[in-house]
């Protein structure tokens, strides 16, 4: 029993260091101590890297390849998978990429990046957060014994102005759907918009609507939750959301339904699908040139907190399906359906009424 132990707790910590689970089921079949066991799993490790050769140790982008073949696949598909990509084509890979790993230097890494983070700090706070990554995954491995990768504090630091989603005031959402009624777009890409403006949902949610997501007895839109991170359509969060949808927007998208082919709710003049989201952001910029859909979460914000009675915060994050923060997050944990019902309702009213 005590030598059992001793092998599990040793093949923990090599587990934990990163030696594979084909390695440790070697060691079990030749070893029968701890010692051993270690011993045989590094020594495999070791012995692979001398039949390799001198060039075994592998280069920066042949670890870069290793470790991102693990990270992608947790990573939502679209910008969160490209960016990754993108920053290791363009500036990693160039300087760093064909440079065996156990040979890069503090100074090389340093050098690479701080311009980058005079230029463009966002970008340069990705790639760090890349390189480290990638010579921990080396060390674990033991390509290489230590890593390189400066602090974030020895790079300068640049104090940059945000730029926000061009947004409307609150006041001025009945002016746009009033606009909007007045253009040729169709009325599938008026109502997409003034979903959009009612329930607060990203126009990537609102132009994959489907008719089997309303239930048609009670109004309610339930947006599925998201089970892969290729699938488009859900909710940011991932979570399951469902909103009732005001009596007089029910009514119009229900004057779609004659007219649909497919199972989208707002589907697209000129294929077979649903509308695309630039379709919806081209007319927004004929309105306004700043305005983007995602804008509208602002407004809904800002209309929350300047309503009679106003809206608390929690109520409106609920509804834009924020996690919450600090004291709300550990303790507004009840329901909001019928609070969110509510909003959607004074919201439909505040934009059409004024129309």
């Amino acid at each position: 029993m005590a030598k059992g132990r001793e092998l599990a707790v040793v093949a923990k910590r090599l587990k934990k260091e990163g030696f594979s689970n084909e390695a440790l089921k070697r060691g079990f079949s030749n070893a029968n101590t701890a010692s051993k066991l270690e011993g045989v799993v590094r020594g495999e490790v070791l012995a692979g890297l001398e039949q390799r050769g001198a060039n075994s140790v592998p280069s920066y982008n042949q670890m870069w390849v290793e470790w991102f073949a693990d990270v992608e696949p947790t990573l939502q598909e679209g910008p969160s998978r490209r960016r990754p990509r993108a920053i290791h084509e363009l500036h990693i890979s160039p300087v760093l990429g064909e440079r065996p790993i156990n040979e890069i230097r503090r100074r090389e890494v340093f050098n690479l990046l701080n311009p980058l983070f005079k230029d463009k700090p966002v970008t340069a706070g990705h790639a760090l957060g890349h390189i480290n990554k990638v010579f921990e995954r080396a060390i674990v491995q033991e390509f290489c014994e230590n890593n390189p990768t400066p602090p974030r504090s020895n790079f300068p630091k640049r104090i940059t102005k945000k730029k926000h989603h061009g947004t409307l005031p609150a006041e001025r959402l009945p002016d746009l759907w009033r606009w909007i009624q007045e253009t040729g777009a169709s009325d599938s890409a008026k109502l997409a918009i003034l979903t959009a403006m009612v329930t607060a949902h990203r126009v990537g949610v609102v132009v994959r609507l489907e008719w089997d997501h309303l239930d048609e007895g009670t109004g309610v839109w339930t947006v599925p939750e998201r089970t892969d991170k290729s699938t488009k359509g859900r909710m940011k969060s991932g979570r399951e959301y469902s909103l009732r949808l005001p009596d007089g927007l029910l009514e119009q998208l229900y004057h779609l339904r004659p007219n649909s082919t497919g199972k989208y709710v707002f589907e697209s003049p000129m294929t077979t699908g649903h509308l695309s989201e630039n379709a919806v952001l081209s007319i927004l910029k004929r309105f306004d040139p700043e305005l983007t859909t995602h804008g509208f979460r602002n407004s809904i914000k800002e209309f929350c907190r300047k309503t009679d009675p106003p809206v608390p915060d929690h109520i409106a994050d609920a509804f834009c399906d924020h996690s919450l923060k600090g004291l709300d997050a550990s303790y507004r944990r009840f329901d909001t359906t019928k609070e969110r019902d509510e909003l959607a309702e004074r919201l439909h009213s505040f934009i059409s009424d004024n129309t």
